[in-house]
């Protein structure tokens, strides 16, 4: 019996340039992003930059759906911004 190697799972970290991307592309300032996500502007500044290791996980999914992408983008898992559409009934 032969063994495969398990894969291993890509790197997973926190994209502070797609934030900001995604934040200019919204048209938002810091300022306006940071009061919608209930964050301070200086943990949406330090995410940006990647100072913050990352936000925690119900911050990365409000962040997601304040700018209308996947949180997959914001993670670097997939190169596509928006999120998946919903099946239809």
């Amino acid at each position: 019996m032969t063994l495969l190697p398990t894969p291993v799972p890509p790197e997973v970290t926190f994209q502070g340039p797609r934030l900001r991307a995604a934040r200019i592309q919204r048209d938002l300032t810091v300022e306006e992003l940071a009061r919608r996500a209930d964050l301070t502007t200086h943990h949406v500044y330090q995410l940006e930059r990647g100072v913050h290791a990352g936000p925690r996980s119900t911050t990365l999914a409000r962040l997601a759906q304040i700018l209308h992408v996947s949180t997959d983008y914001l993670l670097g898992l997939t190169d596509r911004p928006a999120p998946p559409e919903a099946p239809h009934a």
